[in-house]
């Protein structure tokens, strides 16, 4: 568990309880791009002053009891009596009771470009296709996008929600393309590096994002992936010292 910003006198009003996906051990950190999104929402509104909280691991092989009546998915959002475990109802609460910094945006094209990579990385990873083509060619389409704005961040050149869910799922598919299919994001992708290796300045961001270990983990677990070989299952084993992949190539 992790504390943000405690009160002498108590949980304030505008204290709150994210239970999040719990790792390999049951206890650190996991991997799960959708934890990670409402993570940065609230790490980002606790450093303009307007909420505190706790993270809570939950392995959902072994959910402990008080958890298992609040919810049966993660992540969960904890507020006073207030339970929410649907992930756009989350960041619309969050939205209207905490909104400063205003996380909200309206950038129908932004959306609209990152629709689809991230279930083209999941067919790719999964063996549905075995071809990359899908994932480059949405990669390509957000590179493309980026290229065109010339802003930081997909919405401008401050982070939004949408960056939130969108930056976790980036990193997920660098670090187990890697390990799992050789597959790197080309370096031609000026514009897509760019915009990663912003998110790796961000001292949200890389609070919440969770090891390298973590991610593969995450993702050799099922049964539609590759398998690890004996030296990657050596190499990114979750008993070494986390490793956090958070460097671009030269550009």
């Amino acid at each position: 568990m992790e504390t943000n910003g405690g009160n002498e006198n108590g949980a304030p009003s505008n204290h709150l309880q994210l239970y999040v996906k719990a790792g390999e051990n049951g206890r650190n950190y996991g991997a799960c791009p959708f934890c990670q999104m409402v993570y940065m929402i609230m790490d980002l509104k606790a450093r303009e002053g307007e909420l505190t909280y706790d993270v809570v691991t939950i392995s959902m092989s072994r959910p402990p009891l008080e958890f298992k009546k609040l919810a049966n998915r993660l992540p969960v959002l904890k507020h006073g009596d207030e339970i929410l475990s649907d992930n756009d109802e989350i960041v619309q609460y969050l939205d209207k009771n905490f909104p400063h910094p205003d996380l909200r945006y309206g950038n129908e094209e932004a959306n609209a470009v990152c629709l689809n990579f991230f279930s083209k990385f999941s067919f790719y990873i999964k063996q549905v296709k075995n071809s990359p083509e899908g994932l480059l060619k949405e990669l390509a389409a957000i590179n493309a996008f980026l290229d065109k704005s010339g802003t930081q961040y997909l919405c401008g050149d401050t982070i939004s929600n949408l960056d939130c869910l969108i930056l976790p799922k980036l990193q997920h598919i660098r670090v187990a393309c890697k390990a799992l299919k050789d597959f790197d994001i080309p370096a031609s992708m000026k514009a897509l590096w760019k915009y990663i290796g912003q998110a790796y300045t961000s001292t949200t961001f890389r609070k919440t994002c969770p090891s390298d270990q973590e991610i593969v983990y995450h993702w050799s677990q099922k049964a539609e992936t590759p398998h690890l070989s004996e030296e990657k299952m050596k190499e990114y084993s979750t008993d070494k010292e986390p490793m956090f992949s958070v460097t671009i190539p030269d550009l």
